[in-house]
């Protein structure tokens, strides 16, 4: 299980909330993690601690597939 340390919250250049996480990749080295504050919890603050989960999207997957193998086509005039 990964988990991220919510360390501070900053605004971007667009004025959007940015969480700064902190993910301990070993022993004092961390990686800085910046997320938009909308894609995490409602009440996500300083100090929250988060868990991360990757999950495939094979759908995703399968629909940028095809738009790509589209785009190819048109390109290659056929």
């Amino acid at each position: 299980m990964i988990r991220a340390f919510v360390d501070r919250i900053e605004t971007d250049e667009r004025g959007e909330p940015i969480a700064v996480l902190l993910v301990a990749l070993g022993e004092g080295d961390y990686l800085h993690w910046l997320c938009p504050l909308a894609w995490l919890p409602p009440d996500t603050r300083e100090g929250t601690w988060l868990q991360v989960a990757f999950i495939p999207d094979p759908e995703t997957q399968a629909e940028m597939r095809h738009e790509i193998e589209s785009l190819l086509q048109e390109l290659q005039g056929e």
